[in-house]
């Protein structure tokens, strides 16, 4: 098995680098010494083939070859598209519209997957279920089903052998990973590694539809006094860690314009709805639904939407809402220091920063936005700017305000479709205020205070005891200190191929003195009128001698 698996791996990796090749990405290859695995007349085209696909720009060529290798590396893009401190604007921007939409797989092959997860008929489930999925996607595909009592269902199938699937391109994601941060060591600073360990928990998160579920019934309670959003009510009997079935929504996707007007709904109207309920999410509920895309929302009415597919999903604690709403109030009434200020009360500054430069360059990323008519700001873009600036000074940002970033960004996409002149900081300005308000009444204060209370009550309960442990060690002469010493390993390995360089020169040319001695001697036997001893001593000089030089050509250091 364990054979096999190898071999497949192989397998993946060679067509993952034969379809980054035809993309124009051989460069790519070459330097993570893939290359090889890509097909000789591909190799042979590979440059050529770069030069041809110049007239598609990176960002796009990189999204059609993440649709071509299938559901992992779309998700994967989708899950880049969040990570701005990481991954350049134009590139987030390309792998937003990443289509989660492929064959549908056969109908059989969703009867036995639903039958395996209940062990009964699917005839026992539902009185009727449509063999023409109504959308497959890279993890799934949907059907529309009545229940034995006559309630008409959505079911959410998983694609079978998909978790082999994911598991076997994760891997390959993971080596691929480590070649990058090998042969291209700037690329260090981002942890390739860690993104693929983060991207593997959420897909593995993500396919487990009993949490999506458990999301689904959590929001549905969260906005039960709201008639202007409808969640999807979950039917358990028939849900399971790989079937979701839930009500069925019958709406128009909130994209389709043409059909919201004809259907005589005020697409305006629309637009402020959305924009307000993702707001409430974030600032009431602290929990936000993480994919906004198109397909996610649907139309009722002009004062109705329906949230479906809560597969991603961002949390915002009490602290980091504070912060948002101080960002938001500040941007929207262009008051700039004090967005600086959240900045740094958020401790996410590094020390030694030049804060002198950093405001600098803030100011003028505000400037660059706010020095034009209001139609023409993109808020979503202005805190990817912004973001991609932190991560030059070292600022790390918590990845659910990444998160809330990306679907600000796709938010504002939908909303100005429906109307351009939507205001996305005027529809967050009443719940970014009522915080900042909340925050200065007594009872706010009370509660801070009831909470620090206890921390320090917690801190004083347990500093005899371990302040009592750290002066027995110091009483025992124990008391050990461990120094981290940050980028010695790569200093120590190079001192050492610079030390056995140096020694393998000294050899070489201790053999060319030697030589020349011996053959001054004419010592015998003699080759040519020659000590052969002498001339055995200049090849071997010359054979290591060329070696080495060989040796330090290919590092490229001289």
């Amino acid at each position: 098995m364990r054979l096999h698996m190898a071999y497949k791996s192989v397998g993946r990796l060679r067509e993952i680098s034969t379809v980054l090749a035809r993309h124009g990405f051989f460069p790519l290859m070459e330097r993570l010494h893939l290359s090889k695995l890509v097909s000789i007349p591909l190799r042979l085209m590979g440059r050529k083939i770069t030069r041809e696909k110049e007239e598609l720009n990176e960002p796009t060529r990189a999204r059609l070859a993440m649709e071509e290798l299938g559901p992992t590396f779309i998700k994967f893009g989708q899950i880049l598209s969040t990570r701005p401190d990481v991954v350049p604007h134009e590139f987030i921007i390309e792998f937003l519209k990443l289509q989660d939409s492929v064959t549908p797989f056969p109908f059989k092959d969703a009867v036995k997957v639903i039958e395996a997860q209940f062990g009964r008929p699917v005839s026992e489930l539902f009185s009727s279920i449509e063999e023409t999925p109504v959308a497959a996607a890279s993890i799934a595909q949907v059907h529309r089903a009545v229940t034995r009592d006559g309630q008409e269902v959505m079911v959410k199938v998983q694609r079978p052998g998909i978790e082999q699937t994911v598991d076997t391109d994760i891997a390959i994601l993971g080596y691929i990973a480590r070649l990058v941060e090998k042969y291209i060591p700037e690329s260090r600073l981002y942890d390739p590694s860690g993104m693929v360990e983060e991207f593997s928990a959420v897909i593995h998160r993500e396919m487990d539809f009993t949490l999506e579920a458990s999301y689904m019934e959590k929001f549905r309670e969260n906005f039960s006094g709201d008639a202007r959003v409808m969640v999807p009510k979950v039917y358990w009997d028939c849900t399971g860690k790989k079937v979701l079935t839930m009500e069925r929504v019958v709406g128009i996707k909130v994209d389709k314009v043409g059909s919201l007007k004809e259907a005589g709904i005020d697409t305006e109207q629309v637009a402020h709805v959305i924009a307000d309920v993702f707001f409430k999410q974030v600032f009431e509920f602290g929990l936000f639904h993480g994919d906004l895309h198109s397909g996610n929302i649907f139309v009722l009415s002009e004062d109705r939407i329906a949230l479906v597919d809560f597969g991603i999903v961002g949390r915002i604690g009490q602290e980091m809402k504070q912060n948002l709403a101080d960002i938001l109030i500040g941007l929207a009434t262009q008051d700039f220091d004090s967005t600086v200020k959240v900045y740094h009360r958020m401790g996410i500054l590094p020390e030694g920063i030049d804060r002198a430069s950093f405001e600098r360059e803030y100011y003028d990323i505000i400037l660059h936005y706010f020095g034009r008519p209001f139609k023409y700001v993109k808020i979503g873009e202005l805190l990817l700017d912004y973001i991609r600036l932190a991560a030059r000074y070292d600022i790390t940002f918590p990845r659910e305000l990444l998160l809330f970033d990306k679907c600000i960004i796709e938010l504002e996409g939908l909303a100005k479709v429906l109307y351009p002149e939507v205001n996305l900081l005027e529809e967050s300005e009443p719940y970014a205020r009522r915080l900042y308000v909340e925050r200065f009444t007594p009872s706010s204060f009370a509660a801070k205070a009831f909470s620090t209370a206890g921390e320090y009550k917690d801190l004083l309960s347990v500093f005899p005891s371990r302040a009592d442990r750290i002066m027995k060690k110091i009483v025992d002469d124990k008391l050990r200190i461990e120094f981290l010493h940050r980028g010695l390993e790569d200093f120590m390995g190079e001192v050492d191929r610079s030390s056995n360089r140096l020694t393998f020169a000294i050899i070489v040319a201790a053999l060319i003195v030697g030589s020349s001695m011996v053959i001054a001697a004419e010592a015998a036997p003699k080759i040519f009128g020659l000590s052969a001893l002498g001339l055995l001593g200049f090849i071997i000089a010359s054979i290591l001698g060329f070696w080495l030089a060989v040796q330090i050509l290919r590092s490229g250091k001289f």
